[in-house]
C-alpha cells in the first residue's frame, strides 16, 4: 500500500538510517522476544523500519500504536496488519497516547518511539506521556523520540531527563527534509534515545 504523501518514502528510508546509527550508539541488543509501542503514532509510516532496526531477528512481537485519530489508525491497520509475518501480532489503537497509564492490559515494552514529537504544543500533556512512556519500559527498555525543531528537541529532552530518563544518545540527522511551514522545521531532524 503506498505512502498517502509524496516524500514519505524517501523520510521513512532516512529515518531507518538515522534509527541503526542511534541503536548502534545505544548498544541495543534487540531480543528474540519483542514489545515495541509507538506512542502518538498517526498513520505509523514508520512501522517497517522501525520493526527492522528493532526486531531484525525476532521470532516472536507485539508492536502497539496508538493515537487519537480514527482515520490514521485505520490506514495504518490496513498498511501493516496484512503484511505481518507469522509470530508477529500487530495491533493499531485509536486512544490518548498520554493514558497508557490506564491501559492496564498493556504489557511492559523493550522499545517506545514517539515520532516527531511536539512538547511545545502542550508540554503538560507530554509530560505525562514522556513519564508513563518510560515507567512502561522493561529493564534496559529504550525510549526514543524524534523531532521537528532543535529547541523542542531540547526541551523534550529536558522534560525526560526530570521524568528519570537517562540519555543514551542524541543524534542529528544530516539527511533531513527541510519543510517549508515553518523556519528551521524538518523531517526526524533530531533523535535521541533514553533509558530509565
Amino acid at each position: 500500500m503506498p505512502f498517502s504523501f509524496p516524500g514519505i518514502a524517501a523520510d521513512v528510508r532516512r529515518l531507518g538510517d538515522l534509527l541503526a546509527l542511534g541503536l548502534r550508539a545505544a548498544e541495543w541488543q534487540a531480543p528474540e522476544k519483542v514489545a515495541v509501542l509507538n506512542l502518538a503514532c498517526g498513520r505509523a509510516d514508520e512501522t517497517g523500519v522501525l520493526l527492522g532496526a528493532v526486531a531484525p531477528q525476532a521470532t516472536e512481537l507485539f508492536y502497539l500504536g496508538i493515537d487519537l485519530r480514527p482515520p490514521e489508525i485505520a490506514e495504518a491497520r490496513s498498511r501493516w496488519i496484512p503484511n505481518a509475518p507469522p509470530g508477529w501480532q500487530l495491533d493499531f489503537r485509536a486512544g490518548d497516547a498520554s493514558r497508557t497509564d490506564r491501559m492496564k492490559q498493556l504489557p511492559p515494552f523493550d522499545f517506545t518511539f514517539i515520532r516527531h514529537q511536539n512538547y511545545w504544543h502542550d508540554a503538560a500533556v507530554w509530560e505525562v506521556l514522556y513519564r508513563n512512556a518510560l515507567d512502561g519500559l522493561k529493564p534496559g527498555g529504550l525510549l526514543a523520540i524524534t523531532s521537528y525543531f532543535d529547541r523542542e528537541h531540547e526541551l523534550a529532552m529536558a522534560c525526560l531527563s526530570q521524568c528519570g530518563g537517562r540519555k543514551l544518545a542524541d543524534l542529528r540527522n544530516p539527511h533531513s527534509r527541510p519543510l517549508d511551514d515553518a523556519p528551521n522545521k524538518s523531517v526526524d531532524r533530531r533523535l535521541a534515545l533514553f533509558v530509565r
